[in-house]
C-alpha cells in the first residue's frame, strides 16, 4: 500500500501505516498516559505484536479509514488518527479519534491535525454531514482541541462508561459539513416545536 500523505501540514504529516511503522508505532503508543483516555481497544502495555496487528487492521477497509500521524519526514509515527463509520439511519454521522505521542504534546500538533483531517474527511467522504468527538471527563486537554479545530460542545452523557475501575460521564464535540452555501449547525438540525394546547407539534427540518 502506498504511503503518500493525504496530508502534508506545517508540523506533521498525515499518511497511511505500513510495515516499517510497527517498531516507531509501538514506541509512540506505550504510553499508560495515553491508554487512560482511549477506549479498551488501545492496549497497554502496547508491544510490537499489537502495532503489527493495527497496522493490519487499519489498512483492511477500503477506503482507510485510520492513518498515521509522523514527524515531516515521514520517518517515525507520533500519533494516529481515524474515523469510525456508523450505519442504519446513523450513516451520515462519523466519529473522530486520535492520540498524539507524550514527546509531542503542548506544540499545537493535535489542533493542526485534527482541523486538517476533519476537513479532509467532509471532503472524501460524501455522504458525511456530521463528525463527532468523544471525550472521557477529566480531560480537558482533548476537549480544547477540539474546539480549536471548529468543534462544538454538544452534550454529556452521564456516567457512560467505565475505564480502569472508574465511571466516568463522556463528552461529545461535534462539527458539521458545509451544505447549500451554509455550515450545518446543531440550530439547523435540531427539531422545531411548537406548543398546541399540551401537545407539542414537532416540525422537522430536511437536511439536503
Amino acid at each position: 500500500m502506498s504511503s503518500k500523505p493525504i496530508l502534508q501540514l506545517n508540523s506533521c504529516l498525515v499518511r497511511a501505516y505500513n510495515e516499517g511503522d510497527v517498531e516507531s508505532l509501538a514506541k509512540a503508543a506505550n504510553n499508560p498516559r495515553i491508554a487512560r483516555w482511549m477506549s479498551n481497544a488501545f492496549p497497554q502495555p502496547y508491544t510490537v505484536q499489537d502495532a503489527k496487528k493495527w497496522i493490519s487492521i487499519a489498512n483492511t477497509p477500503s477506503p482507510v479509514r485510520d492513518f498515521a500521524i509522523c514527524r515531516l519526514d515521514g520517518s517515525a509515527v507520533i500519533g494516529g488518527i481515524g474515523l469510525k463509520a456508523r450505519d442504519d439511519i446513523n450513516y451520515r454521522t462519523m466519529e473522530i479519534g486520535y492520540w498524539i505521542c507524550e514527546d509531542y504534546w503542548h506544540q499545537g500538533i493535535a489542533t493542526e491535525v485534527v482541523t486538517a483531517f476533519s476537513n479532509w474527511a467532509f471532503d472524501n467522504f460524501k455522504q458525511l454531514l456530521r463528525l463527532e468527538a468523544i471525550v472521557f471527563e477529566g480531560n480537558p486537554a482533548s476537549g480544547h482541541v477540539l474546539i480549536k479545530s471548529g468543534f462544538q460542545f454538544e452534550s454529556r452523557q452521564r456516567a457512560a462508561v467505565e475505564k480502569l475501575g472508574r465511571v466516568m460521564d463522556t463528552l461529545t464535540y461535534t462539527k458539521f459539513a458545509m451544505g447549500n452555501g451554509r455550515i450545518l449547525t446543531k440550530k439547523h438540525a435540531e427539531p422545531r416545536c411548537r406548543e398546541i394546547g399540551t401537545i407539542p407539534r414537532m416540525a422537522f427540518v430536511k437536511l439536503m
